[in-house]
């Protein structure tokens, strides 16, 4: 049978209090007695010193002692500076004999004939030297079983009020896994619920952040395979028809038709890897510096589209940036038209600067944001007419990828203009 956590914690501080009772206890114990036995002792010597007569005549000091043997002293021996007993009276009267003062001494040392509740004391007097060994019923025990049991009682309403305390913790802890385990049987609409402001709380709500990440990835991968699966069945109606048309009047252009649209589907089935590879796989950049002015040189010559740029190396990765120049100047051919022109250069902070423009219909402003999204389409286009696809989202995935930025403008005199900012490279690197 599983161990309950609340349980476990809470047997752990009940035994930690049981530790320290005992310690308590003990420590209780030795101190009370030995404070109680030093007090015993000034008091007696103080109450015999005072008693006994000035003259030294044993039957006055027998007198003295006789009246000072009363409850709870049972017993007193008189010994002088030399250890010679002078009197003595109560029980020490009838044990101790003839023995000196060491036997006397030696008597309440060792304990013997003593009892639980019986201690003997050998009391030395500052009048003249001489000492006085005093046996005394004591209730000490009793007085030192009253504190262990105030003590005891102590512990107890700890431990009472300890339980909804630990009880409390571990609810929120049973409930995290609760709502995990949910989480991970595929009820992605579970979240941690939020109480408290202490390490269970953070827990809770790194949890609902990982969650609500988790779920969006997800999200957007299924609309990104929904909308991949629509966009591919274009070019796949279009190979069907010609491929029905060739085979009863062939044609060449029925050929170029049909390759023309498997390069496209090769075209989109290689953007969706990369943007699932780039949404999955969480890799270091290469340390690498790439030189932009030659990936730009190189895309815009084979577009034919004009450039204007500088040299402006970045570390990354040169297929990414690549991908990502290619993407943005293939989409300004796309829907922007004539008029495309590309210019790279350093910002007054050291930034990378790519504009690409356009002399195109624009963007409206509302829209400008979402036009990353994968395969998104504008409210007022057809069901057939052209969305943009994975070419910005891929875009704005390898500059994120990269610590950079993507945004699209409005461009004076018509049009838009796509502005991609990349960090200088670290010199130290």
């Amino acid at each position: 049978m599983t161990r309950r956590l609340y349980m476990r914690i809470y047997l752990t501080t009940l035994a930690s209090l049981a530790v320290v009772v005992i310690l308590c206890a003990v420590l209780w114990q030795t101190t009370t007695a030995r404070s109680s036995r030093t007090q015993q002792d000034r008091f007696i010597g103080a109450l015999v010193g005072k008693a006994l007569p000035s003259d030294a005549k044993p039957d006055a000091l027998q007198k003295a002692l006789d009246g000072l043997v009363v409850p709870p002293i049972e017993g007193l021996a008189l010994f002088d500076r030399s250890g010679v007993r002078l009197a003595s009276a109560g029980y020490l009267g009838r044990a101790l004999g003839a023995a000196n003062r060491d036997a006397a001494i030696a008597i309440g040392t060792s304990g013997r004939d003593t009892s639980a509740i019986h201690a003997i004391h050998a009391i030395h007097l500052d009048d003249d030297g001489r000492t006085v060994v005093v046996r005394m019923h004591t209730d000490s025990l009793q007085v030192h079983l009253g504190g262990l049991v105030a003590t005891i009682l102590i512990a107890l309403a700890v431990a009472l009020g300890t339980y909804p305390i630990v009880r409390r913790l571990t609810r929120r802890l049973e409930a995290l896994a609760d709502t995990v385990d949910r989480f991970g049987q595929g009820d992605y609409a579970v979240r941690a619920p939020l109480s408290g402001n202490d390490e269970v709380a953070s827990l809770a709500t790194s949890f609902n952040d990982m969650a609500d990440r988790v779920a969006n990835l997800l999200e957007a991968h299924g609309r990104m395979l929904a909308n991949a699966s629509h966009e591919l069945r274009s070019p796949l109606a279009r190979i069907r028809v010609a491929l029905e048309l060739n085979a009863t009047d062939p044609r060449p252009e029925l050929l170029q038709s049909m390759r023309k649209d498997c390069a496209e589907i090769e075209g989109q089935i290689d953007e969706v890897l990369l943007a699932s590879k780039l949404d999955t796989v969480d890799t270091a950049l290469p340390p690498d510096k790439v030189d932009l002015e030659v990936l730009l040189a190189e895309e815009s010559s084979r577009l034919d589209i004009a450039f204007d740029s500088v040299p402006a190396e970045v570390r990354g990765d040169a297929r990414l940036l690549r991908r990502l120049i290619r993407n943005l100047l293939e989409n300004a051919l796309k829907h922007g038209g004539t008029g495309v022109d590309a210019k790279l250069d350093i910002g007054a902070s050291g930034d990378r600067i790519l504009r690409v423009g356009d002399r195109g219909p624009g963007i409206p402003e509302h829209e400008r944001e979402r036009i990353f999204e994968p395969f998104y389409r504008p409210q007022n286009s057809a069901e057939t007419g052209d969305g943009w696809g994975l070419g910005l989202a891929l875009v704005k995935q390898i500059a994120d990828r990269h610590r950079g930025s993507i945004r699209c403008l409005a461009r004076a005199g018509g049009g838009c203009v796509f502005e991609l900012v990349l960090p200088a490279p670290d010199p130290a690197a």
